[in-house]
C-alpha cells in the first residue's frame, strides 16, 4: 500500500520565525506591538509542543502569560494602564481555594479582572451579576425525577401507540399507526424516542391467555363443518354495501391523487406532496368503500416514506403484542367469509394424514408457525384416526419477537397445543425455534430416522430474504435445507402475487392494483361496519402497505413471488413435485361451490399447484415436494 504524505508550505514573504530572538535574559526582543504578539504565541506553541511534563496549573499560567503578552500593547497604545495580571500568584492562590460550587462571586470577580478596564465593563459586568442570579447551584443540578414527578409513565401495553378518538356520534375513529408516529415525530421527537427505547427495554407483564377455551376449539376444530360458515356467509351477504355511482366518481378521483402523490413523494417534493396527502385524507375514510379505506392505509404509507420514518413505523408495529384471542377473532372471520386458509390447512392436514398412515411417530417441522391455528384439528384427527396413537412431534420455526422474549410466540403456541394434545390423548413433544429461517441447521431440528418426517409452510416463504439480500438468498439457503433434511414431504404454500420492482413507481403502481383488489373482496363479503374487518385492514393490509411502499432494504421484507417462480426455486433445489390427489382435489371445488357458489371464488389447477382466486384472480397456490432420488 502506498503511503501518502501531505506537507503544507507557506510562501516565502510570509515564512514565520518559530525560534524568536530573546536577550542575555531570556527575554523577547521586538520592535513594536505585532512582533511582541507573534513572538508570545510562538514561544508559546514551542513551549507547549516541546515540554512533555505540564501538568495543567503550569499549563493554564503558560496560557494566561501568553494572553497578557498579547493584549499589555494594546493598552500602552491607548495610553491606559494594563489590569492586574490573572497570572498574579495572589490570585492564582485564591483560584486553587475559592469554592466554585458555592461561590458565584468568584466568577464575577474574574471576568471583572479580564473586562473591568474596558469601555462598557461596568454594564458588562452588571449583565453578569443579573444572570448568575438565576443559574441554579450545582448541587441543584442533579434531579430526582421521582421525587420532581418529572418521569414518563411505564408503557404497559403497546397498544397506547395507536389512539382512538370518539368523533361527535360516538364512533371509533382510529388516527392509525402511521398518523401517530409522523405526528408524534413533528411534535416532539424527544419524547417519541424515550417511549420507543422503553418499549424496547422495559420487560411489560401482558395477562397470560389460557391455551384453550371453548372459543378456540370453535374456530380451531372441525374444519370440515361448514354449517356455521354457509349461515353467516349468508346473513353477510346481505349486509354487503354496493358501490353507486357517486362512489365511483370518488374512486376515480383517489387513484389520480394517490397516483400523483407518488410521483411527488419519488421527487422528494415535499410541499406538493403534502398538500396531495390532505387531499387524500379529506376523501378518505376508514369506514367508508373499499377505495376509501384503502386510501387512508396509502396515505399513512406515502407520509411515512416522506418524512423517512417507514423503517422506525415498521419496527414499531412489528414489536406490537396482540392478544391471541384477538388473532381468533379475525381468523374466524376471515375463514368464514373467504375459504382460502380453511381449504389450505384442510388440503394440507389431509395430505399429511395420508402420508403418516399407521406411523408409530410424526415430526412436522412447520416454517412460520405463528400462533398455530392449523394444528388442533390434526391432533383431534390424529386420535381418530387409529387405534394406536401416533406419537406427534411438532418443531414450530418462527422469526424472533423484538423486546426482551423473542420466543414469546412460539412457547405459547407450544403451550396451547401441548392442552389439546393432552385432552385428545395424543403423545405429543413441542420444540419451539425463534431463529430467522435460514439461521436453522439440522442439529438444531434433532432429527430421528424412525419418524415420518414432514415439512410444512403456510403463507410466511414471503417474509423470507431473496436476491436483494445477497447472491445466496435466504431463499434459497431454506429451500436447500429442506433437500438436505430429506423429508418424506414437504408442502408449501404460498402468496402467489407478482413480485414488486425495486423501483418505487412501479412497485407503487402495482401494490395500487393488489390492495385495489383485496379490499374489494372484503367490501364484497364482510359489511363495512364490522370491527373485525378495520382489524385486517389497518393491522394487517395496513401493515404490508406500509413495508411495501416506505421501507426498503433488509427492512422491505414483503417481497412475494408467483407459483410459477416458486416451482422453478423449488427444482433447482433439488425438489421433485408430487401431483395433487385427485381426490382431496375434487373435495375442495365441491365446497366451494356447495358454500360459496361458482360467482366469486374458484379453485383451479395448473403445474400440480391447487390455486385458489377471487374474481378470475389467484392469490394463493398450494403444492407438495419430496427430496430427488439420490
Amino acid at each position: 500500500m502506498r503511503k501518502i504524505s501531505y506537507q503544507q508550505t507557506l510562501p516565502k514573504e510570509k515564512t514565520l520565525d518559530i525560534n524568536p530572538k530573546t536577550d542575555s535574559n531570556n527575554k523577547l526582543i521586538s520592535n513594536g506591538p505585532s512582533d511582541i504578539t507573534l513572538d508570545a504565541t510562538l514561544s508559546y506553541l514551542r513551549q507547549i509542543l516541546l515540554e512533555e511534563d505540564i501538568d495543567e496549573n503550569d499549563l493554564l499560567y503558560t496560557k494566561q502569560s501568553a494572553l497578557h503578552a498579547m493584549e499589555k500593547p494594546f493598552y500602552d497604545i491607548l495610553g491606559e494602564k494594563y489590569p492586574p495580571s490573572l497570572t498574579d500568584p495572589q490570585l492564582s492562590n485564591h483560584k486553587k481555594s475559592a469554592p466554585i460550587s458555592t461561590d458565584h462571586h468568584f466568577l464575577i470577580n474574574q471576568i471583572g479582572s479580564t473586562f473591568g478596564t474596558l469601555s462598557g465593563a461596568s454594564e458588562f459586568n452588571k449583565g453578569v451579576a443579573e444572570g448568575i442570579k438565576f443559574l441554579p447551584r450545582l448541587d441543584k443540578l442533579i434531579l430526582d425525577l421521582e421525587a420532581s414527578k418529572l418521569s414518563l409513565p411505564l408503557v404497559h401495553e403497546e397498544e397506547d401507540l395507536v389512539k382512538l378518538n370518539a368523533d361527535e356520534n360516538g364512533h371509533t375513529k382510529s388516527m392509525g399507526l402511521m398518523e401517530c408516529g409522523s405526528k408524534c415525530k413533528k411534535k416532539s421527537n424527544g419524547d417519541a424516542d424515550i417511549l420507543e427505547g422503553r418499549s424496547h427495554k422495559l420487560s411489560m407483564s401482558y395477562p397470560e391467555e389460557p391455551p384453550r377455551n371453548a372459543m378456540f376449539d370453535k374456530v380451531l376444530l372441525n374444519h370440515d363443518n361448514y354449517t356455521e360458515v354457509t349461515s353467516l356467509w349468508q346473513k353477510f351477504q346481505s349486509k354487503a354495501s354496493k358501490c353507486s355511482e357517486k362512489d365511483q366518481g370518488e374512486i376515480a378521483e383517489i387513484e389520480t391523487l394517490l397516483i400523483k402523490c407518488s410521483l411527488a413523494v419519488s421527487a422528494n417534493d415535499c410541499h406538493l406532496a403534502e398538500g396531495l396527502i390532505n387531499q387524500i385524507r379529506e376523501l378518505s375514510s376508514l369506514d367508508g368503500n373499499a377505495t376509501q379505506r384503502m386510501a387512508s392505509c396509502f396515505a399513512d404509507a406515502l407520509e411515512a416514506r416522506l418524512n423517512g420514518t417507514g423503517s422506525e413505523a415498521w419496527r414499531r408495529i412489528v414489536a406490537k403484542r396482540i392478544p391471541t384471542s384477538e388473532r381468533l377473532k379475525v381468523a374466524q372471520l376471515y375463514m368464514t367469509v373467504c375459504p382460502f386458509p380453511r381449504t389450505s390447512m384442510y388440503y394440507a392436514n389431509q395430505t399429511i394424514l395420508n402420508v403418516a398412515g399407521k406411523a408409530s411417530k410424526l415430526h412436522i417441522i412447520d416454517l412460520g408457525i405463528g400462533f398455530g391455528f392449523q394444528w388442533p384439528s390434526l391432533i383431534q384427527a390424529l386420535s381418530n384416526n387409529n387405534s394406536k396413537c401416533t406419537k406427534l412431534r411438532i418443531t414450530g420455526v418462527d422469526f424472533p419477537r423484538p423486546g426482551f422474549r423473542p420466543a414469546e410466540l412460539v412457547q405459547e403456541t407450544g403451550r396451547r397445543l401441548e392442552a389439546y394434545a393432552e385432552s385428545f390423548n395424543v403423545p405429543f413433544e413441542y420444540r419451539g425455534i425463534a431463529s430467522n429461517w435460514e439461521s436453522v441447521s439440522i442439529d438444531d431440528l434433532k432429527l430421528d430416522k424412525d419418524e415420518v418426517l414432514i415439512v410444512n409452510t403456510m403463507y410466511r416463504f414471503r417474509e423470507v430474504g431473496d436476491e436483494s439480500v445477497g447472491l445466496d438468498s435466504p431463499r434459497n439457503q431454506v429451500l436447500n435445507l429442506i433437500q438436505q433434511i430429506r423429508p418424506d414431504i414437504f408442502i408449501q404454500a404460498i402468496l402467489s402475487i407478482r413480485s414488486f420492482s425495486p423501483f418505487f413507481i412501479s412497485r407503487f403502481r402495482q401494490a395500487l392494483t393488489l390492495y385495489s383488489a383485496l379490499f374489494e373482496v372484503l367490501d364484497s363479503l364482510i359489511p363495512r361496519d364490522n370491527k373485525q374487518r378495520q382489524y385486517i385492514e389497518r393491522e394487517l393490509f395496513a401493515k404490508d402497505i406500509l413495508n411495501v411502499l416506505a421501507c426498503e432494504g433488509s427492512d422491505w421484507t414483503m417481497k412475494p413471488e408467483t407459483y410459477k417462480q416458486w416451482h422453478q426455486r423449488s427444482l433447482r433445489a433439488g425438489l421433485d413435485q408430487i401431483p395433487l390427489d385427485p381426490i382431496l382435489l375434487k373435495e375442495c371445488k365441491e365446497t366451494i361451490k356447495k358454500v360459496y357458489g361458482n360467482d366469486i371464488f374458484f379453485i383451479d389447477e395448473d403445474r400440480n399447484w391447487l390455486l385458489q382466486g377471487w374474481s378470475g384472480r389467484i392469490f394463493y397456490a398450494i403444492s407438495t415436494w419430496k427430496p430427488k432420488l439420490a
